[in-house]
């Protein structure tokens, strides 16, 4: 059962596994021929395995690709022996690169070789034509070969189409002659001599000019062939250039032009001729701004059949990938053919079907062949490149149906074509924009609010830019959430520079400082703000102490006044004792008379003698100058918080015991604090202390927990923390800003829209948007209590729990005064309780004495009491 049950599996799998079209229901062998100038020219082999995209019907019945390379040097040795060995060394190459022996390979792609088409075509095997021309050798680019190859499928629009499209354009502009520059190579410019005959069969006049690319002298050439243009009056300049990506020869020529102005004259025009339609100069903003093409006024002329995109698109690449999908697409037609008699791929129908088989989104246009292998139904683009509009400028598109120029060429101004091709702004169709969340610029929003995830003064920023600039972005967070710092092991930037430099965002916007390392490798716009560097730090409690009012005055002068004053009372009273006249200052009397004095009350009488008038007029000075002191500084005291030991400055952080530091890491700010040299050495004893208290964190939100928790101390962008103070009550920001920079919007170094950029800023900053936006997001975002300037350096409103030791002491007073009256008054009550007893006890023991009976002893009996009332020296009781 069990053996049954496994060759059921078995059966069943082995008959998935079957391929329905061949033969014996096997997969049949693929077998792909590469050609390449050396080992290391794998480019293309490279690119086309990338984009081989087959379907689940071409995976049952064929084997993975076998690719075998084909050296057109060593294995067909086609320099050396022309079609004569290009059969075996094709048969020697499937031998040694491990394909199947007696099996051919089915397609061979890559450029054009008449002895290698004479060959395959003999052979029968398909041949995908990747360029006009071979590698360094050729022996004829297909500009010149006419034949009609019955084996070759042209993956690019054919040369001489381009040639005429040119013809065409100048017919119908009616423009009746130019000077060309071409290689003086005659292997290199056999596609410039074919548009030179183009010309002359349609009556129009030609003045050719050779230089060669490769000589030290090029420049030399070019001025001469431009200074003979001014000389002529010549106002159309074509500029062929076969192999621009090895001669540079576009460049050099627009290097020249513009040193000459010729760039500024309206009235001329350049025509550029690359037949790889590569266009180096022309393959991205920064290499156009790096030219000054985008300040240009004349005509920058050129057919393209590769769509510009706003950066490099290397030829190649492009003709493998359409290779890559027409060859996936092939191979899925050919399964669907009658079943073949064949286990291998019958290369004659695969051909046929390979010409049969079209789609309309190559990276070269719409793929169509006709019987011979030639792109049919094609278009080419006349795009005008630079100016301060756009990059790339459609104004015609040119078609090979048509039996005259004004057929065949279409003058337009339309910026969408059928294949996608539109007009190119000097900002990219679709900005990306890198930010890092870091409030208040950049802020997520728990909920989004009509698709918009952040908000934050960069975000209204952008919006604002994106309406003048006309222009559709989109935001994503720096990887890490970091600004940018360069590695210095791996001399390597990440963050937000990294993602500038890389080409992945367009646009740098937040909280970004200009600094003079950034600058090195991206530009910067104008600043959009001024910000610096500052301290937050958690708000400290206030010292309240009961006895505060004695804090203007140290206790040594609290001691030395009390000294002042007890010396002045010794004089006095010494003064007073020492006089012959009636003395009135008793000690007492003296004691009160320092106290009334210093109290500002004075006493119920002035001293007399002229030593004690002075004495007293010095001390009544010192007592005006000391309380008037006292006045100020109780004030100050009574009505600034008193806070506990904290930190104001870098100074104190840097010799602060009870405090750590921490900035961000990679951030402007940490370089500061590294690389300082600085002669205090305060910021490298600061940075030492970010070392040892664990103080580098991944942003400001990081660094404020810190602080909210009392262990850190935190050094960084003053707006942002400016922004923390103003809604975080128990944190402040202290000391002056230091390392004063800018924020600005970082870009491509060379990228050509940084100069509106900067005319859009100034214009927001002349609108008052700036001010406006900083107020919204500083000001009007405030949700502390502090109202002034001066209430945020620490006033308060004057309290009870500030006078609390006044009225103590106000309160001892009384107690003391009220002790002292009962006690007296207990003292008296008891005193006279005692004397009436006394008195009774006479009485017990004297009845005549102490019976008044006459007047005289009751008037003694009166005087008796009113000395009780009065006391013996008249003082009231």
């Amino acid at each position: 059962m069990d053996k049954l049950l496994l060759i059921s599996l078995v059966a069943l799998g082995w008959t998935e596994a079957r391929c329905p079209h061949s033969l014996s229901g096997k997969k049949y062998p693929l077998t792909i021929g590469m050609l390449s100038a050396s080992n290391r020219d794998l480019v293309t082999q490279k690119t086309i395995q990338q984009y081989l995209n087959f379907t689940d019907t071409v995976n049952n019945c064929f084997e993975k690709p076998h690719y075998i390379n084909l050296l057109i040097n060593s294995t067909l040795k086609i320099p050396e022996h022309g079609w004569t060995y290009v059969q075996r060394g094709i048969e020697k190459a499937l031998k040694e690169q491990g394909a199947d022996q007696g099996i051919q390979p089915n397609l061979i792609i890559g450029p054009f070789y008449t002895n290698l088409a004479i060959v395959l075509q003999k052979i029968k095997i398909p041949y995908i034509m990747t360029a006009y021309k071979g590698f360094d050798w050729i022996d004829m680019s297909r500009v010149q070969d006419t034949i009609k190859w019955k084996t070759l499928i042209e993956i690019r629009p054919p040369a001489a189409d381009l040639n005429r499209a040119i013809v065409d354009y100048f017919i119908v502009k009616q423009y009746e002659s130019a000077l060309m520059i071409m290689p003086e190579s005659a292997a290199d410019n056999q596609e410039c001599h074919n548009l030179a005959a183009t010309m002359l069969n349609n009556s129009l006049s030609l003045i050719p000019f050779t230089v060669d690319p490769s000589s030290s002298a090029i420049n030399e050439s070019v001025s001469e062939v431009l200074r003979n243009a001014q000389l002529s009056s010549q106002q159309r300049i074509i500029v062929c250039s076969p192999r621009d990506t090895r001669d540079n020869l576009i460049r050099k020529v627009l290097v020249k032009a513009r040193s000459y102005g010729m760039l500024h004259q309206p009235d001329m025009t350049f025509f550029f001729m690359d037949p790889a339609s590569y266009y180096e100069p022309f393959s991205g903003a920064s290499k156009m701004y790096e030219l000054g093409l985008f300040s240009r006024r004349c005509e920058l002329l050129a057919y393209r059949y590769i769509r510009p995109e706003g950066t490099t698109i290397e030829e190649n690449n492009a003709a493998a990938i359409d290779t890559a999908k027409l060859t996936s697409l092939a191979l899925d037609k050919y399964l669907r053919l009658p079943k073949s008699n064949k286990d291998v791929i019958d290369n004659e129908k695969f051909l046929r079907v390979i010409k049969e088989t079209n789609f309309t989104d190559g990276r070269t246009g719409k793929i169509y062949f006709d019987k011979n292998g030639q792109r049919k139904n094609f278009h080419l683009y006349l795009y005008d490149h630079g100016g301060e509009e756009s990059m790339y400028k459609t104004i015609a598109r040119w078609g090979p149906n048509g039996a005259n120029s004004d057929l065949r060429l279409n003058l337009t101004n339309s910026t969408q074509h059928d294949n996608g091709d539109r007009e190119y702004g000097i900002m990219p169709d679709l900005v990306r924009i890198v930010v890092v969340e870091e409030d208040p610029f950049v802020i997520r929003r728990s909920e989004p609010i009509l698709g918009d995830y952040y908000e934050g003064f960069s975000i209204d920023l952008i919006k604002r830019l994106a309406q003048e600039l006309k222009f559709k972005y989109e935001l994503y967070v720096s990887p890490g959430n970091v600004y940018g710092a360069k590695n210095l092991l791996t001399n390597q930037w990440d963050g937000m520079v990294n993602e500038v430099l890389s080409g992945n965002a367009t646009l740098a916007c937040g909280a970004i400082s200009i600094t003079s390392a950034r600058e090195t490798v991206i530009d910067f716009s104008l600043g959009v703000v001024s910000t610096g560097v500052n301290i937050l730090v958690k708000r400290p409690d206030e010292d309240l102490t009961i006895f505060q009012f004695m804090m203007p005055f140290s206790l040594e002068l609290w001691m030395a006044i009390l000294g002042a004053s007890t010396l002045v009372t010794i004089v006095f009273f010494a003064m007073d004792y020492c006089s012959e006249e009636d003395r009135r200052f008793t000690l007492k009397e003296t004691i009160w008379f320092t106290i009334g004095t210093l109290l500002k009350r004075g006493t119920d009488f002035a001293p007399v003698p002229i030593s004690q008038r002075i004495l007293t007029a010095g001390f009544l000075f010192f007592v005006l100058i000391t309380v008037s002191t006292y006045t100020a500084n109780m004030a100050a005291f009574l009505t600034i918080k008193n806070f506990g030991e904290t930190v104001n400055s870098f100074e104190t952080l840097a010799e602060s015991k009870k405090i750590g530091v921490s900035t961000v890491i990679n951030s402007a700010t940490m370089a500061f604090l590294k690389n300082d040299q600085g002669q205090k050495n305060v910021y490298k004893k600061i940075w030492s202390k970010v070392l040892g208290s664990n103080g580098q964190v991944v942003n400001a939100s990081e660094g404020m927990k810190k602080v909210k928790k009392g262990t850190h101390a935190f050094i960084f962008d003053y707006l942002i923390n400016e922004a923390f103070q103003n809604r975080h009550c128990d944190v402040m920001a202290v000391s002056n800003p230091i390392l004063l920079q800018e924020h600005g919007i970082g870009m491509m170094a060379g990228a050509p829209f940084k100069s509106h950029i900067n005319i859009a800023l100034l214009k927001l900053k002349e609108e008052g948007f700036m001010a406006r936006m900083k107020k919204k997001w500083w000001d009007d975002k405030r949700e502390c209590e502090v109202g002034s300037d001066s209430q945020r350096t620490g006033e308060v409103k004057f309290s009870v729990e500030h006078t609390a030791g006044v009225f103590i002491v106000g309160l001892f007073g009384v107690c003391v005064a009220a002790m002292l009256f009962i006690s007296k008054k207990v003292w008296l009550l008891i005193l006279g309780a005692f004397r009436k007893h006394q008195k009774r006890r006479n009485k017990q023991t004297s009845p005549d004495q102490d019976s008044p009976t006459t007047n005289n002893g009751m008037e003694e009996s009166k005087r008796e009491r009113l000395r009780l009332y009065v006391g013996d020296k008249g003082e009231a009781v």
